[in-house]
């Protein structure tokens, strides 16, 4: 399966629950795959284990295919077809305990099952991918298509965390670093979009951030930065591009308090991993957060 392919599956197959039900997320006329575990894992940073990860794949008729060879593989998030130096360091993602260093062959049941899953040491989300190459004589069933399953990963913070609600729509900061900070905005449709204005480290203004995903007491965004922009009247959009800046993931402990964990793209980003404490600065007329 290609990094491209990789890229329109992950469309199809992220969840928004981790109560998610079995469906069917990859198909074609000859076979299906559904994930038997659940699609979204939550973990805490650093967890000491976590629950396997399995797929069913049966032929079109709907029997379990047998003795396909499935491999479970940590994404490199590389699903935007850029590549890995657009992710942050591998040592942030979470492993297989034992590793996997072959693929686990289905059963009678047509049920592959991964080892135990371990968090990396950042807070973020990235994805875990099992996938039966069609490349493998013993995938022939598939009917010539690498076939497969995303586990979507939440790694949260080891800390006590509210629901996000409207209520935390504002402006947050840091007292301890007044001079810049994030505006936040809650969406319909679990949606959030937050941008944090900010300086870089050679002290020129900056900011970056975009839209992401609530999973009830978490958000996940994976920021952009603009560059090529110029002040009117000699912005010229055609010379203006967003970049993967990095991922943010915005927590909150009570209505006026918070924080963001942040892990700029690249192994040698200049952003780096870390996190700020936030404290609400604004509260728009209207909303109330309890």
């Amino acid at each position: 399966m290609s990094r491209q392919s990789c890229a329109l599956l992950f469309l199809v197959t992220v969840a928004s629950s981790s109560n998610a039900i079995a469906q069917i997320v990859d198909h074609n006329a000859f076979a299906s795959v559904t994930a038997v575990s659940s699609q979204t894992v939550r973990l805490t940073v650093g967890a000491a284990s976590g629950e396997p990860v399995s797929v069913r794949y049966v032929d079109a008729s709907g029997h379990p295919l047998s003795g396909l060879a499935v491999s479970f593989l940590v994404d490199d998030c590389s699903t935007s077809g850029i590549g890995p130096a657009d992710c942050p360091p591998q040592l942030t993602f979470g492993h297989f305990v034992p590793p996997m260093s072959a693929p686990v062959v289905t059963g009678a049941d047509g049920v592959a099952t991964s080892n135990s899953f371990v968090a990396g040491d950042v807070v973020g989300d990235y994805n875990v991918a099992a996938v039966a190459y069609s490349i493998e004589p013993a995938n022939s069933p598939l009917g010539g298509d690498s076939m497969g399953v995303f586990f979507h990963i939440e790694q949260l913070p080891d800390v006590p965390a509210v629901p996000i609600t409207a209520g935390f729509t504002g402006a947050w900061y840091d007292p301890t670093q007044s001079g810049h900070g994030l505006l936040i905005e809650v969406l319909p449709s679990n949606r959030i979009l937050a941008f944090w204005f900010t300086f870089d480290v050679e002290g020129k203004q900056a900011w970056f951030g975009g839209d992401g995903q609530i999973d009830n007491d978490v958000a996940f965004i994976h920021a952009t930065q603009g560059v090529g922009g110029r002040w009117i009247p000699n912005f010229d959009p055609a010379n203006y591009q967003l970049f993967p800046w990095g991922g943010l993931t915005l927590t909150f402990s009570d209505c006026n308090h918070g924080r963001v964990d942040f892990a700029g793209n690249g192994d040698s980003s200049i952003w780096g991993i870390g996190h700020m404490d936030l404290t609400r600065l604004t509260s728009p007329a209207g909303l109330d957060c309890q």
